[in-house]
C-alpha cells in the first residue's frame, strides 16, 4: 500500500481486484453491506403508499397523480396587501358591498313599465334591473341594440353573468333576442325587444279596451264638465280650470265704447287741430 492510500480514514469500503489477496488487498464491494441503511425519504414513502393503494384499485390513475404531485408542493402563503404568488393568475378580490364605487351620473330613465317582472320571484334581483335598465335603452320604442361588453359595463357584471340574465328573461318571455349582422354576416351585438309583459296595459288595445270595461262609468267620466248636454261642441267654463270673471284694467272698465262716445272723441279731435297756438 502507498503512503496516500493509508492516509483515507478507517471504515471506507476500496475497490479491490479480484486477482488481488491479502489483508490489504481491500474490500469486495459486491460482499459489502453497511451495519445501518438509511431510512427512505417521507416524500418517497408517502408516494409508495398512494401508489400501492393505485395498484390495488383503490384510487384511479388520475387521482394517485393528483395526490402524488400534492405531496410536497409548496403551498402559497397569502400575502397581506391581497396580491398572490407572482406570475400565476389569482381571482379577484370580492369588495364589500358599501365599499363599492358609486354610478356614473345619468339622465337615462326609464319609460312606465309593468311591475310583473319586479314581482316574479324566478327573476334574480339583478335580472330584474338589467331589465329595467333596457326598458329605458328603448325609450319610446320597443327595441334598443347592445353588446354583453357594454351591458357588462353598465351593470359592473362579467359578460357570462350577463348572458345568464338575458337567457332567464327570454325564458320566461319578458324579451325577445336577434343577432345583429353586417353586409358581411358578421355579428355586431343583439337587438333586445321587450314583450308585452313589459309595456304597460294602456299600450295594448285588448289591455286598454279590458280596464275601459272594468272601470265604473260614473268613476269613468273624463268630458263632463267640459261638453253640455243641450249644446253638443260647445266648451263650458269650470272652476278647476278657467274663471268664470273676465279680470281687465281699470280704464277699460270706465272706458264708453258706443258709436256716440266716438263720434265725440272725433270732434274734440278736430277741433283742437282749429284752434291756433301761441
Amino acid at each position: 500500500m502507498t503512503e496516500e492510500q493509508g492516509r483515507m480514514p478507517q471504515g471506507v469500503p476500496m475497490p479491490t481486484h479480484a486477482l488481488e489477496t491479502g489483508g490489504d488487498a481491500g474490500t469486495d464491494l459486491f460482499a459489502w453491506s453497511p451495519g445501518e441503511v438509511a431510512a427512505p425519504h417521507p416524500t418517497f414513502t408517502a408516494r409508495a403508499a398512494i401508489w400501492r393503494d393505485q395498484r390495488a384499485g383503490l384510487i384511479s390513475i388520475a387521482e394517485a397523480q393528483r395526490r402524488s404531485a400534492a405531496i410536497g408542493a409548496v403551498e402559497a402563503k397569502p400575502t397581506s396587501n391581497g396580491q398572490g404568488t407572482p406570475g400565476k393568475s389569482r381571482p379577484p378580490v370580492a369588495r364589500p358591498r358599501h365599499e363599492r364605487p358609486s354610478p356614473n351620473e345619468s339622465r337615462q330613465y326609464a319609460q312606465p313599465m309593468a311591475t310583473t317582472a319586479a314581482r316574479d320571484d324566478r327573476l334574480t334581483p339583478n335580472a330584474k334591473a338589467f331589465l329595467q335598465v333596457l326598458r329605458a335603452r328603448c325609450g319610446k320604442g320597443r327595441e334598443t341594440t347592445i353588446t354583453k361588453g357594454t351591458a357588462g359595463n353598465i351593470m359592473a357584471r362579467s359578460t357570462r353573468t350577463i348572458r345568464r340574465y338575458l337567457v332567464d328573461l327570454v325564458r320566461f318571455g319578458y324579451v325577445e333576442l336577434e343577432t345583429l349582422r353586417n353586409s358581411r354576416g358578421m355579428h355586431l351585438g343583439l337587438i333586445v325587444r321587450i314583450t308585452d309583459q313589459v309595456a304597460p296595459f294602456y299600450e295594448e288595445a285588448r289591455g286598454l279596451a279590458k280596464w275601459l270595461a272594468a272601470t265604473p262609468r260614473a268613476i269613468f267620466e273624463p268630458f263632463k264638465s267640459v261638453v253640455a248636454s243641450r249644446n253638443k261642441g260647445v266648451t263650458l267654463l269650470s272652476s278647476k280650470n278657467q274663471n268664470q270673471i273676465i279680470n281687465t284694467s281699470a280704464p277699460l272698465k270706465n272706458a264708453d265704447t258706443g258709436q256716440q262716445a266716438a263720434r265725440e272723441r272725433l270732434l274734440r279731435k278736430d277741433w283742437a287741430k282749429a284752434v291756433p297756438r301761441s
